[in-house]
């Protein structure tokens, strides 16, 4: 499973890790810890190593560990649960709406989640929001309404960044008498438009390159990338 890996890792960081092991193992007596919990703890370990990524696709973790699907899932949920604060999911949330998939023959968006906690999260969010998501088709695909994703990518854009934002953006040619979410709407119908004509499939993932400035409040950024952005014609147009 790790043959090739385990020979490349540090001698002295397997030494470090198999006390960790036998240490926790063994406290406060051999053998007190529950299977569940040492599976979680000799998982967090491995990533530890770098036998598995810190975040890794289901897929990997079922190859490597020969586990169920439903086992994969949970681990992942577990360590991410033990090692993740709202702010580090916020932060992982932004860069992945920052990366939406579009489709060609409907309205619906889509993001790509590999992290179990993560889509909770996200549909928790969203919830508030009054909206609810779709992944009857993968549970790592998460779609939802046009309306849904403008209402989570504004509300995941720094409150003291908003007007900041909406000024870079009609700066750049976006309409001056509507509010930031009919801007960002603009922005994502613009995007949609644009890349499905360009690589001519029936879904496309657009780049963190676009969105990314938007969701991070950076106003440099934001004037570079959309200079001329709304000039842009498109096959429809």
């Amino acid at each position: 499973m790790f043959g090739d890996k385990i020979d490349n890792v540090d001698a002295s960081k397997i030494k470090e890790v198999f006390k960790d092991l036998i240490t926790t193992y063994t406290n406060p007596a051999y053998g007190s810890i529950s299977k569940r919990d040492f599976d979680i703890f000799l998982f967090m370990k491995l990533q530890e190593l770098g036998l598995i990524e810190k975040d890794p696709e289901i897929y990997d973790v079922i190859s490597n560990l020969r586990v169920t699907r439903t086992k994969a899932r949970n681990l992942l949920y577990e360590v991410k649960m033990r090692n993740s604060s709202e702010e580090i999911l916020d932060q992982e949330l932004r860069l992945l709406l920052s990366k939406p998939i579009f489709f060609e023959t409907n309205d619906k968006i889509a993001i790509e989640i590999s992290n179990p906690l993560l889509a909770d999260h996200l549909r928790w969010k969203l919830k508030k929001l009054g909206y609810i998501t779709d992944s009857s088709f993968s549970a790592e695909l998460i779609k939802m309404t046009e309306n849904a994703y403008i209402a989570i990518f504004e509300d995941m854009i720094p409150n003291k960044s908003r007007e900041k934002v909406k000024a870079a953006l009609i700066k750049c040619g976006a309409k001056h008498d509507t509010g930031i979410k009919d801007i960002l709407l603009a922005v994502i119908k613009k995007l949609a438009t644009l890349m499905i004509g360009k690589v001519g499939g029936e879904l496309v993932e657009v780049g963190v390159e676009y969105l990314g400035p938007i969701l991070g409040g950076k106003i440099n950024e934001i004037s570079k990338q959309y200079e001329g952005f709304f000039e842009q014609k498109t096959e429809s147009e």
